[in-house]
């Protein structure tokens, strides 16, 4: 089969090799759509203390079941499914709790396992033991179905904070994550909704969303701007999904009292401590949360809001790369030229579901 195989910082090569094999308890997948995270592009440009090279990347994977093991009922060749990566033991108190994404033993496809820059996946028994893939509705494309796992990660969040009815919600950052925040906060029942940003050709981008408004840091005082918007309130949630220090701290500062922040977006490994009042934090009873990835029940949810529409995986979702242009796809993230791109491995067979994405950008 031919993958893209990341071979140490700054390089990848797209290449043939085997096509893995199907071993007891596990699943085969042919991987249709591959969204490309910030997370692919940190690793490829700067490394990653857990992946070691070589190693397909890519865990954002919606795809066809083409083979099961004997003793795999679950599933069935022909199921069409998303996998989430992030693989738990099972039997802890967090995986027994549905918190999958704690567990102490965790194991990650495209960490410990071959990812989804290729043509196929192997599901590792673990994965398919658990239920880690989650199958994708019929009104579903493979396509939406790429962003269910960064949804899911967004939803986890989401769970933690518990948005409620009438929340007045900011979110810094106006790239894919943001606006996922920004539409599943909607979906949760906020009665209003801020966009803050840095770039005001990015905020722009994002009016077509309809949010209640657009804060643009670049002329404005962010933390002023939302006390405004909320009549000298503050936001009651804040969700910074901007990995900088800056963006947390103007976080913390735009709460109202008993206001929640999450710390959506991790910082640099080098720069990943912040200087807060923290007597700001304690007079006016504000929360910090942090989020970390998803649980497969959070797929399972991301999916039924693309389906729905609630959350808007069509407009989301902007740019369509072959496998053999991959390097293309981690360019375009690295410039944010566009919102979320997806790699497609058999971009060919999916002709019928690109007439109904015809707003897309496709290289290959």
């Amino acid at each position: 089969m031919k993958a893209a195989i990341y071979q140490g910082i700054g390089k990848m090569t797209v290449e043939e090799i085997e096509t893995p094999q199907v071993q007891p308890g596990t699943v085969l997948i042919k991987v249709k759509a591959c969204a490309i995270c910030g997370g692919d592009l940190r690793t490829f440009r700067h490394g990653h203390a857990a992946i070691k090279p070589p190693i397909v990347l890519g865990h954002e994977i919606a795809g066809e079941i083409v083979e099961v093991a004997s003793d795999v009922t679950a599933y069935s060749v022909g199921d069409r499914v998303i996998v989430a990566p992030g693989i738990g033991c099972g039997t802890c108190s967090y995986c027994s709790s549905g918190w999958q994404n704690m567990c102490y033993t965790r194991k990650t496809i495209a960490h410990h396992y071959n990812g989804g820059f290729a043509e196929y996946v192997l599901v590792p028994a673990g994965g398919v033991r658990v239920g880690n893939m989650n199958r994708i509705p019929n009104e579903v494309t493979y396509l939406e179905a790429s962003l269910a796992e960064p949804l899911a990660c967004v939803l986890n969040a989401q769970e933690v904070m518990n948005i409620g009815l009438g929340d007045s919600v900011a979110v810094i950052g106006a790239g894919p994550i943001g606006i996922m925040h920004a539409e599943a906060a909607r979906a949760r029942g906020a009665g209003k909704v801020f966009l803050i940003n840095r770039s005001s050709r990015r905020l722009e981008e994002a009016k077509s969303f309809g949010f209640d408004g657009y804060i643009d840091l670049s002329v404005q005082d962010g933390a002023k701007a939302v006390m405004e918007l909320t009549g000298g309130l503050g936001a009651n949630v804040v969700i910074v999904t901007a990995g900088t220090p800056e963006a947390q701290v103007l976080g913390i500062n735009m709460a109202s009292k008993m206001g929640k922040v999450c710390l959506f977006a991790g910082l640099p490994k080098d720069q990943p401590e912040i200087t807060i009042d923290a007597n700001y934090v304690h007079y006016r009873q504000i929360a910090i949360y942090g989020a970390f990835s998803s649980a497969p029940r959070h797929n399972a949810l991301a999916l039924e809001l693309i389906r729905s529409g609630k959350v808007s995986a069509k407009k989301i979702l902007t740019h369509l790369v072959s496998l053999d242009e991959i390097g293309q796809g981690m360019d375009l993230v690295t410039k944010r030229a566009g919102l979320r791109v997806s790699v497609a491995p058999f971009l060919d067979e999916l002709k019928d579901e690109l007439n109904e994405h015809s707003e897309i950008v496709v290289i290959k």
